[in-house]
């Protein structure tokens, strides 16, 4: 019996299905500002580089602020004002 409940604990911890976990929107929040901020470095001189950061601080404010929605939409127009797509944590 001892076996087959160490079995049955090990297959719902290591089970890929457990590891697909949906994130949370703050999770996303902060990889979606850890790719702006990589690209911001990478366009750093572009014309559209000062806007981005600008549309980024809002953003985070946003996801700090319990609205993670608009977090990520802005997050997104950020990426994209510098014609990157943004990451699809899911």
């Amino acid at each position: 019996m001892a076996c087959l409940a160490v079995a049955a604990v090990s297959l719902v911890l290591f089970c890929p299905v457990h590891s697909m976990a949906a994130q949370t929107r703050a999770d996303r929040c902060g990889i979606l500002q850890n790719q702006l901020a990589e690209q911001v470095k990478n366009h750093a001189g572009s014309s559209r580089s000062g806007k981005a950061v600008t549309i980024g601080a809002k953003a985070k404010k946003f996801c700090a602020g319990g609205k993670q929605a608009q977090g990520l939409r802005a997050y997104a127009k950020a990426l994209q004002l510098l014609g990157v797509q943004p990451i699809d944590p899911k």
